[in-house]
C-alpha cells in the first residue's frame, strides 16, 4: 500500500506499508544514496511476522521530492515526525540503517522519544569525522579533504561512485537482481544534493546524546564494514543505557540486505519480545 506524506515545508515524501495495520509498527529509515527498495528482502518478512512495515524514501532520494534546501539530518528528522504525525504513529520501532541512525538520534535530540517504543540502528558510528579524541569514523570521508573528494566524485562521476559505493558496502554478493536494483536506486538521487547532505551528516557528534536516551536500542554492525571500524560502531552500545550490540561476522554495511533472513529474526524478536531471551549472550552471528 502507497502512501504520500507532505511535509511542513511542502516536501512530498513517498512510502509504503504492509503487515497488518494493527500490529507493532515499526518505521525503516534508509541511509545516505538508498532508498526504501534497499529494504527489499525485510519489509514483507516483517510483515508476515506479524508487524505493520512503514517505509519510506527520505527526501533527496528514490521518488520522494528532491528540493534543492534542506541538505541536513535535522531536516530529514523533521520529515520522520511530519510522517509519524499525518499516519498516526506511536509507540514505534524505528530501525535506521547508517544515516537513518543519525536521523533517529536527532529526532530523539529536537522531539523526544514519546512515540518511540525501541529503536534499531545498523552500522553507524558515533561520528565519522576523525578528531584529536576519536580516531574511529569513517573510513572513507572523515576530513574536509576527503569530503571534498567524495564531492567531486559524486558532482562528476556518479555511475563510477555508485558502482563504488556497492563494492565498498557489501562482503556477502547479492543476486545479480537485487545488485543491480541498489545501483539504480542510488542513480534516482542527485550527486550535488548528496555531497551537500554528507557535509552535514560526516560531522556531527553524537557522542554527548547517546547516553541520555533511555529507551531499549539494538546496534547491528557488520563485522566486514567497509565504512567503518568495529570500534566506532560499537561505540553507539557502549555509550547507551540500554543497548544490546549484535556484530553480523561475515557481513558488511548492508548487513539487512547480504544476511537478511538473520536480521529479520533478530529484530523482529527484538520488537515484539518474542524469542529475545535466546539473544541473550548472544553477541554476535
Amino acid at each position: 500500500e502507497e502512501f504520500r506524506v507532505r511535509c511542513n515545508d511542502g516536501t512530498m515524501l513517498y512510502g509504503r506499508e504492509c503487515g497488518p495495520k494493527h500490529g507493532r509498527t515499526i518505521v525503516l529509515l534508509h541511509g545516505w544514496s538508498g532508498s526504501m527498495e534497499y529494504f527489499k528482502e525485510n519489509a514483507a518478512s516483517l510483515g508476515q511476522k506479524g508487524l505493520r512495515v512503514v517505509r519510506y524514501d527520505h527526501r533527496f532520494h528514490g521518488r520522494s521530492d528532491k528540493p534543492d534546501h534542506g541538505m541536513h539530518v535535522a531536516r530529514l528528522a523533521a520529515d520522520l515526525r511530519d510522517v509519524m504525525q499525518q499516519l498516526d504513529l506511536s509507540d514505534v520501532t524505528l530501525v535506521g540503517t547508517s544515516m537513518g541512525a543519525a536521523v533517529i538520534w536527532s529526532y530523539i535530540e529536537l522531539f523526544g522519544s514519546d512515540k518511540i517504543s525501541k529503536a534499531v540502528v545498523v552500522d553507524q558510528a558515533p561520528l565519522q569525522n576523525k578528531l584529536d579524541d576519536w580516531s574511529f569514523g569513517s573510513k572513507g570521508c572523515y576530513d574536509e579533504k576527503t569530503l571534498k573528494n567524495l564531492q567531486n566524485e559524486l558532482a562528476n562521476n556518479f555511475s563510477a561512485f555508485a558502482q563504488g559505493n556497492y563494492d565498498c558496502c557489501v562482503s556477502i554478493p547479492l543476486s545479480e537482481d537485487l545488485k543491480k536494483l541498489v545501483i539504480d536506486e542510488t542513480l534516482l538521487c542527485s550527486g550535488p544534493q548528496l555531497g551537500r547532505l554528507m557535509a552535514d551528516h560526516t560531522q556531527l557528534d553524537w557522542r554527548s546524546l547517546l547516553p541520555t536516551i533511555e529507551i531499549p536500542f539494538l546496534n547491528c554492525v557488520g563485522g566486514n564494514s567497509g565504512c567503518f571500524p568495529l570500534e566506532g560502531t560499537r561505540r553507539v552500545g557502549e555509550l547507551m543505557k540500554s543497548c544490546k550490540t549484535v556484530t553480523f561476522k561475515e557481513a558488511n554495511h548492508w548487513l539487512y540486505l547480504e544476511e537478511p533472513e538473520k536480521f529479520n529474526e533478530l529484530v523482529s524478536s527484538f520488537v515484539t519480545g518474542e524469542g529475545w531471551s535466546a539473544y541473550e549472550g548472544v553477541s554476535s552471528l
